[in-house]
């Protein structure tokens, strides 16, 4: 982490000394708006694809999030028994997107994780018609509250 800071820091002072240097030239004419697009520098296809994967990475979170919500249902007995807890599930997804396996990492009881294994055997592919370029790994949490 403390070398990706320095080299953002780097990155930063290196862009503005260059845009205080070019400021210096007289401006020449401007260009015409029909000149085709400059090639995308090394670094803008770098950024461009951090992002993308910035995105996968909410997007798959949200998306495992969204179905464990939406088709979890408690226990009957251990709502009887008024009991509340977290699963936490570890989801390793492969390069489309597709929960591949699955680890239960922390369940208080074999209910709970029972109830969660079902919901993750039927999760959906969190992106579509595309690689997943995100996190192959990612840890949900799932709450089981009586409110």
């Amino acid at each position: 982490m403390k070398t990706i800071c320095v080299a953002l820091f780097t990155l930063c002072i290196f862009s503005f000394a260059n845009a205080q240097y070019a400021s210096t030239f007289p401006q020449t004419e401007a260009r015409p708006a029909a000149v085709s697009e400059e090639p995308i520098s090394r670094n803008e296809k770098i950024a461009r694809r951090n992002a993308l994967i910035k995105r996968h990475n909410q997007l798959a979170q949200a998306t495992l999030m969204q179905h464990v919500a939406s088709q979890v249902t408690y226990p009957e007995l251990l709502q009887e028994k008024m009991v509340e807890s977290r699963v936490t599930v570890k989801v390793t997804l492969n390069p489309v997107g597709q929960v591949q396996t699955y680890e239960i990492l922390q369940s208080p009881d074999p209910a709970f994780s029972r109830e969660v294994k079902r919901v993750i055997d039927s999760a959906p592919a969190v992106v579509s018609n595309q690689a997943y370029l995100g996190a192959r790994k990612l840890i949900i949490p799932v709450d089981f509250s009586m409110r």
